[in-house]
This record gives structure tokens, C-alpha cells and sequence, in this order.
């Protein structure tokens, strides 16, 4: 290889590397992040295991609170249709039939004292005897 082929070759690489700069550009940089990060990737891999876990933890704890509250829920149903049921037979009873009215008052207070069943039992209590 003669001084003037190198020469020659020389102009058409810096030619290609003028017109093609994206490439090059790209690549210096992939090969700059690539250095740069592969010094932290014991620290990514514990950051991305804590995370990990937090979010199992997270999950578990939504799931409990889930099941807690169809579980909460569950308990007022069957509570709600005790007292109806109840009402009725006390109604039943004196041979008269829980009016509408009744019925909807107390649908209005079990809607009112949903959380507390203490008070609940204890206005029902006060209001239908």
C-alpha cells in the first residue's frame, strides 16, 4: 500500500464519518453509557430487588385489607338481613305487616350507622322497640 491509496482512503473515511456523524454519534454514546453504567450494576440490581419486595409487600397488604373489608361487608349483610328478618316476624306477630315506611326508615338508618353497629343496634332499638 503505497503513501497515496492511504491518503485516498483516508479522505473517503473522514468523507463517510461527515456524512454518516449520526451514527458515529450514536455509537460513542452507547459505548459511553454502556462503560459508565456497567460499573453501578450491583447497585441496580439491589435497587430493583428492593423495590421488588416492597411492591409483594404492597400487594399483600392491599389484599388483606381487601379480604378484611368483603369480610366487614359480609358481616353488615348478614347483620342487615337478621334485623329485617326479625321485624318482620315481630310484625308477623301482632299480625300486622312492616309497612313501607318502616321499612324504609330503617333501610335509612342502617345506611346512617353503617360503621358503628353498637349505635345501630341501639337506635333500632329506640325507634321500633
Amino acid at each position: 500500500m503505497t503513501w497515496l491509496t492511504f491518503v485516498l482512503h483516508s479522505k473517503k473515511i473522514w468523507l463517510w464519518c461527515k456524512h454518516h456523524w449520526k451514527i458515529l454519534a450514536i455509537a460513542l454514546w452507547t459505548l459511553v453509557v454502556f462503560v459508565v453504567a456497567r460499573k453501578n450494576v450491583r447497585a441496580y440490581k439491589k435497587v430493583l430487588d428492593t423495590t421488588l419486595e416492597n411492591y409483594k409487600k404492597e400487594v399483600e397488604v392491599l389484599e388483606n385489607s381487601h379480604k378484611e373489608e368483603i369480610r366487614k361487608r359480609d358481616e353488615a349483610i348478614q347483620k342487615h338481613n337478621d334485623n329485617i328478618r326479625k321485624l318482620e316476624e315481630k310484625y308477623a306477630g301482632d299480625k300486622q305487616e312492616l309497612s313501607v315506611e318502616k321499612r324504609s326508615r330503617y333501610l335509612e338508618l342502617m345506611k346512617l350507622y353503617d360503621s358503628d353497629p353498637e349505635s345501630i343496634n341501639k337506635i333500632l332499638e329506640e325507634e321500633f322497640g
